[in-house]
């Protein structure tokens, strides 16, 4: 068994924020990842609200810097599946696929999982053409993208896969949830085009494409598309099936005596920007090292 001072799950900009501010307040935390660095921020078309970039960054860009700031305060990142995070005698266990670390101040910076749609019928061989992130899709070529949701991810999602494809954006409404400057710019691209009023209801395998039925909102008549590939961008909802159960019986008490953090898009609902979750995690780290120097002294 390992045992560290503080254990922070996930390695988007919420764990990585914290673990470079308690580096910089000499405590030596062990960050875990599932995937890769930065989570989320990967599939961003354009981060254009985080200060130093006057003229925006991509997802990807961003997070090449928080890389190389992970490596230059001397933070490693341990690749490991955390199957469980479990609370016994004021010691927090996380197990990994690997191992099991103990700590007495754990830190959730986990994201969010997509919501799942319940589309009535997904025929037999579609289902590796279903996307709910387009990172591992990010260097298709020439292909015909379906998007299904109407926020900002879905139109964010559309802009960067419209660079080098042909997107459609499908909606169950009118109205859309995106903010004005990702709808002026989906409008103004001749590979982005929209479908609104349209309920997906089935997915077929139709040679080497997929046929996507839709039914409009008022019940008359359907649509069929083709596409190569369909992105779903209808909500997403915060990752914590790893809680065990001990911890959850304590998991508010916890949180009210800074034992336990939750920084990021996690806690935040709606609210998911790089640079809110960069001042959970900052935020957190002040608030750890305050504490151990208070019962350490």
């Amino acid at each position: 068994m390992d045992v560290k001072d503080v254990v922070i799950i996930g390695a988007g900009p919420a764990g990585i924020a914290t673990a470079i501010q308690l580096k910089r307040c000499n405590i030596q935390p062990v960050l875990l990842e599932k995937e890769e660095v930065g989570s989320l921020l990967k599939n961003a078309n354009l981060v254009e609200n985080y200060p130093g970039f006057p003229n925006g960054i991509s997802g990807l860009d961003l997070v090449k810097l928080f890389k190389k700031q992970l490596s230059r305060n001397k933070v490693k990142v341990g690749f490991e599946r955390v199957r469980e995070l479990e609370y016994k005698d004021n010691v927090f266990f996380a197990k990994t696929n690997r191992r099991v670390i103990a700590s007495s101040i754990a830190v959730i910076a986990t994201g969010t999982r997509p919501r799942k749609i319940s589309t009535p019928a997904i025929s037999d061989g579609v289902k590796g053409r279903i996307f709910y992130e387009i990172y591992p899709i990010r260097k298709a070529k020439n292909k015909k993208f379906a998007i299904i949701g109407a926020g900002d991810a879905a139109f964010d999602y559309a802009l960067n896969l419209s660079q080098k494809n042909e997107v459609v954006i499908l909606n169950r409404s009118k109205r859309t949830k995106c903010i004005p400057a990702l709808m002026k710019r989906c409008v103004e691209s001749k590979d982005v085009s929209f479908l609104c009023n349209v309920s997906l209801r089935k997915i077929d395998k139709k040679g080497e494409r997929l046929l996507m039925t839709c039914l409009h909102s008022d019940g008359q008549g359907e649509n069929r598309i083709y596409a190569d590939y369909v992105v779903i961008a209808t909500g997403r909802e915060p990752c914590l099936d790893f809680l065990g159960s001990q911890l959850k019986k304590c998991f508010k008490n916890l949180l009210r005596t800074h034992t336990l953090y939750m920084v990021g898009d996690v806690r935040n609902g709606i609210y998911r920007q790089t640079a809110i979750c960069v001042g959970d995690g900052v935020k957190a780290a002040m608030r750890i090292y305050r504490k151990i120097e208070k019962e350490g002294g």
